[in-house]
């Protein structure tokens, strides 16, 4: 048994979990709402530490994180557990599994994945994805003190569902965010997601103001989200919150989990572009074959600096320090 961090010991071998917004309230011998966190007699658990449902090496694009080492690989590990349940959920086969199906593969150490971070050619790091990486917060922190003092680089893929104090902790470790904003309206999260919204705007603004590296990402599904005049006061509270430089990708729907709605047309998500391009100075769009709109380009004199193909990129016009070669504007500030 691994203890978990962040929780309250109560009445009658109760405990309360303080790590995300949720605070279960958990009886002796039941699972929290995550499926990843138990309280054995007394003491809260976490069952998933060290328990990998995924380990692969994957381009850094993939997460997506387009701005942070461009063209570099970098192991990404996860679990099993969310702390959201969406109904539209594209990988719900781990996030919404419960901790005794068979998902869960391997087990591994914090010293193994450090190994392997080190073993793996071209690796600029660990990723942790696939699920929601909080759930699994203790073998985070201790896999990321790790991999930091070997000098990698350490990320993050998240709904950003957490509280101020773990976030806080997790912010001396991690280099690189990328949040799923799924939404800018409070009634989405709730129908959707089960969730709440300002918590996800909370976390945004700490990681935005902490420093560290912040990409964003909204699925775009068809009568949900898709709101144009929702979606621009989303675009413009970026803008103005975390800054115009703050990368956001725009990313298709298909079918998947409890949510049978049409994929995403790509038309609406051209429009979406123009309208988030009007207010952010990098856009990209997700799942779906479009070069055009994934390549980097200047935002002052608008050369193009990185070329897309999927996952395989070129390097156009950038210099070795992440400068616009015709006119030095810094765009890549992590390369």
């Amino acid at each position: 048994m691994h203890e978990a961090s962040f929780y309250i010991k109560l009445e009658n071998h109760e405990v309360q979990c303080t790590l995300c917004p949720r605070k279960c309230i958990i009886s002796e011998g039941k699972f929290g709402d995550c499926h990843a966190r138990r309280n054995r007699d007394g003491v809260l658990s976490s069952e998933v530490f060290g328990r990998l449902s995924a380990q692969n090496t994957d381009p850094i694009e993939k997460k997506p994180l387009y701005h942070f080492y461009p063209g570099s690989s970098i192991l990404s590990i996860g679990t099993i557990g969310c702390n959201m349940h969406c109904s539209f959920c594209q990988n719900h086969h781990l996030s919404q599994c419960k901790y005794r199906k068979p998902s869960i593969i391997s087990n591994s150490s914090p010293h193994d994945i450090g190994q392997a971070v080190l073993q793996t050619a071209n690796n600029t790091g660990i990723a942790f994805t696939y699920n929601e990486p909080v759930v699994n917060y203790e073998f985070i922190m201790d896999t990321a003190r790790l991999v930091k003092m070997e000098n990698k680089h350490t990320a993050m893929i998240s709904n950003g569902y957490i509280n101020r104090d773990p976030l806080h902790m997790l912010l001396e470790y991690i280099d690189a965010f990328n949040i799923d904003l799924k939404s800018f309206s409070d009634d989405f999260y709730k129908r959707y997601s089960k969730a709440s919204l300002k918590p996800v705007l909370k976390t945004i603004k700490r990681i935005a103001k902490s420093g560290k590296h912040l990409e964003l990402t909204n699925l775009i599904i068809p009568q949900a989200n898709s709101d144009e005049y929702e979606f621009e006061a989303m675009c413009k509270w970026i803008a103005d919150e975390t800054g115009k430089d703050t990368v956001l990708h725009l990313s298709r729907y298909f079918p998947r989990h409890e949510l049978d709605q049409y994929p995403t047309p790509p038309e609406m998500l051209f429009d979406l572009y123009d309208i988030a391009r009007s207010h952010l100075n990098h856009v990209y769009l997700g799942n779906m074959a479009t070069e055009l709109h994934s390549n980097t380009y200047c935002p002052e004199c608008n050369n193009l600096l990185i070329e897309r193909t999927y996952y395989h990129i070129i390097f156009k016009g950038l210099d070795m320090n992440g400068n616009c070669k015709k006119c030095s504007t810094k765009v890549i500030k992590h390369i």
